[in-house]
């Protein structure tokens, strides 16, 4: 195999590598919705909020239902018993066969399958996968809808994870960087290919058989690589993620190394047709690489402007990502704190009001008790909330709860004179209609009003969902005293069953509910058919930021491939320059000329082309971060020359060896 040969197996062997890190994303992905380790070839999603159900008659029926058709059903859940980070199966049949734990394709974290017990105090809703039979899936999903309950049905399939990684915005620079690394790789292989085709044609030889050998030698080439990468990546996943999981990522790498290798050689098609050489080139001493220039000059500015174009998109989505990963750790902060959910009628709740007010009193006393309760723009619409983007009601032990850990204060206290008389008057009003009536005149003189430090994303729970977190560093705090103290019991029991106020610890709080006679035999015994049911906050907002935080390092991957492709580019067009300059470049050399000094021109140009296409994207995108572009730009910039210099120096050693 000739230098050229090992230089396209070398760089198409980066690019399947890229694939194969697409390929095991994939694999982990549908992984993670369909664990191979236990079988699950099926997965649900299964809401009962609009359902006549109860917690309690919601986990029965699917226990009922599982059993009678054999689905081995499991619920995933996350570890809040390990500070809420990872996740566990709940099996709801605990006769099921399934293995104590079992370690994903990703292999980081082992997942602990636990019995049914684990839900007592957890929703149903949620999300189940099928580990048994699933000849009876269809009976079961249609019992379950024919009672009200919304069921989404999802069977394993490989092209699904494929189009959840293509729509995820981070993945299109992974797109675009293995488009750019083909059209560099057919467009070198032209390169090198150049001058034995002119010959050839010079010599009489069928352009159909010279197409077809050129296009024969860089596919073998370019599958060779593939082969060889594919076989080396399917034995180490095999040895250090488990055999299990080989089948399902050779079918995904070897889909998608196909789907490169032909449009490899469409675009080497489409390139060695647009710039093929004559018989007058040759005729007129021109360089076979002449006609290559356009080509090379388009692929070099086509991967410049989309560097520059994708770094303000990544480091936006960086940077969301973290704040993702903030939230991970917000929501783990929160991880043994539990709601009370109310299955009764309102009849019922009225008469328990008094009760729950009573039950917050003596938490209260145990620091046991939290409340964040936001109102955004849009509930007090049209009132100007001014600098701030929300009003959110909370107690210390609240503030406690979502600073716990952070060294530096997290808010500063603000004097009620620089808050806009509106939006004081608007807190007032809503003070005189929730506190209790005996406190409403002395209640808004004891409030105290913070606002969090500089930069800081401090979390509060939105109003009427307690379970939904939102971050911000303009958020208005109105500290109340005491909540008992501050709201009377129809809006401390309104704020319980919204998820606003929260307990600690679900045994702490189930006490709680047996002393003040909330338990389900107590309401029994008032006639209360009803129930009250404790269950964490934080579980499904772990299971989410789990996600957004996993797709923190593919986005930085994503935009290193690209640049890795423009640096390609960028050589390969400087070769190209260089070789077509040759018979300039040689003499100027041998006549004393630096090796700076002879490409000047062709770097100014380039510079000059790269600043007005920065300029343009700049002008397109409008960023609010400028910098990243700029430092991208530099690195755009600075390689072309660097380029220049190398082409230079091979094609001098090139012409004073014969070689060109």
């Amino acid at each position: 195999m000739n230098i050229y040969k090992r230089i396209i197996v070398v760089v198409s062997g980066a690019l399947f590598i890229l694939l194969v890190l697409l390929a095991a994303i994939i694999t982990d992905l549908n992984d993670r919705d369909f664990p191979q380790a236990i079988g699950s070839e099926s997965r649900l999603n299964i809401t009962f909020n609009e359902s006549a159900y109860s917690i309690t008659e919601a986990f029965s029926k699917l226990v009922e239902l599982d059993t009678r058709l054999d689905l081995g059903l499991v619920k995933i859940a996350p570890d809040l018993a390990s500070d809420g980070d990872g996740k566990i199966f709940v099996m709801l049949n605990d006769e099921e066969d399934l293995p104590d734990e079992i370690t994903g394709f990703n292999g980081d974290n082992k997942v602990e399958i636990v019995g049914k017990h684990r839900l007592a105090n957890s929703y149903p809703d949620g999300v189940y996968l099928v580990t048994g039979d699933t000849s009876h899936l269809n009976e079961f999903v249609d019992t379950l809808k024919d009672e009200g309950v919304k069921v989404t049905r999802r069977d394993v399939s490989i092209f699904d994870s494929f189009i959840f990684v293509v729509q995820e915005r981070g993945f299109t620079t992974v797109i675009f960087a293995s488009l750019a690394l083909i059209s560099s790789l057919a467009l070198f292989w032209l390169l090198v290919r150049a001058r034995g085709r002119a010959l050839r044609v010079l010599g009489g030889s069928s352009i159909v058989r010279i197409q077809m050998q050129d296009l024969t030698e860089f596919c073998v080439a370019l599958i060779g690589s593939a082969g060889t990468v594919a076989i080396i990546a399917a034995s180490y996943v095999g040895i250090f993620h488990g055999w299990i999981y080989v089948s399902t990522f050779l079918k995904i790498l070897i889909s998608l190394q196909a789907v490169v290798i032909a449009i490899s050689i469409f675009v080497a098609l489409i390139m060695s047709a647009s710039a093929w050489p004559s018989v007058f080139m040759l005729a007129t001493r021109q360089p076979a690489v002449k006609s290559l220039r356009s080509a090379a000059i388009v692929i070099q500015a086509l991967t410049f402007v989309l560097v520059v174009a994708t770094a303000a998109p990544a480091w936006s989505a960086y940077k969301q990502s973290s704040a993702k990963e903030a939230e991970m750790t917000q929501w783990k902060k929160l991880s043994d704190q539990a709601s009370i959910v109310f299955t009764t009628d309102i009849d019922e709740m009225d008469r328990m009001q008094p009760m729950i007010g009573r039950m917050i009193k003596d938490s209260e006393l145990m620091d046991a008790v939290a409340l964040s309760y936001t109102y955004k723009k849009e509930m007090w619409a049209p009132l100007d909330f001014g600098e701030y983007s929300g009003v959110s009601f909370v107690n210390q032990r609240w503030l406690n709860l979502v600073s716990k850990g952070v060294k530096q204060p997290t808010v500063t206290k603000i004097a009620l004179g620089s808050i806009s008389n509106d939006l004081v008057h608007a807190i007032q009003e809503e003070v005189d209609i929730l506190s209790r009536e005996e406190h409403s005149k002395y209640l808004f003189e004891q409030l105290q009003f913070f606002e969090p430090v500089e930069g800081y994303q401090l979390p509060v729970a939105q109003g009427g969902g307690g379970e939904s977190l939102y971050f911000g560093d303009d958020i208005l705090l109105v500290v109340v005293p005491s909540l008992y103290d501050s709201f009377n019991d129809t809006t401390l029991t309104s704020m319980v069953s919204s998820g606003n106020i929260v307990f600690t610890g679900i045994t702490a709080t189930q006490q709680l509910l047996e002393q003040h006679s909330l338990n389900a035999k107590a309401l029994r015994d008032r006639g209360i058919s009803g129930e009250l049911k404790i269950v964490y906050i934080a579980e499904e907002g772990i299971l989410q930021a789990q996600f957004a935080a996993y797709l923190v390092w593919l986005q930085n991957l994503s935009m290193f491939a690209l640049m890795i492709a423009f640096s390609i580019a960028t050589v390969i067009r400087s070769l190209i320059a260089a070789a077509s300059q040759a018979k300039r470049d040689f003499p100027l050399r041998l006549a004393g000329q630096s090796w700076m000094r002879i490409p000047q021109n062709r770097v100014i140009k380039e510079l000059f082309v790269g600043t007005i296409l920065v300029i343009f994207v700049v002008m397109l995108q409008r960023p609010n971060e400028i910098e990243i572009i700029l430092m991208t730009a530099a690195y755009g910039l600075l390689i072309g020359p660097m380029s220049h210099l190398f082409a230079v120096h091979w094609c001098f050693n090139g012409v004073s060896k014969r070689r060109i």
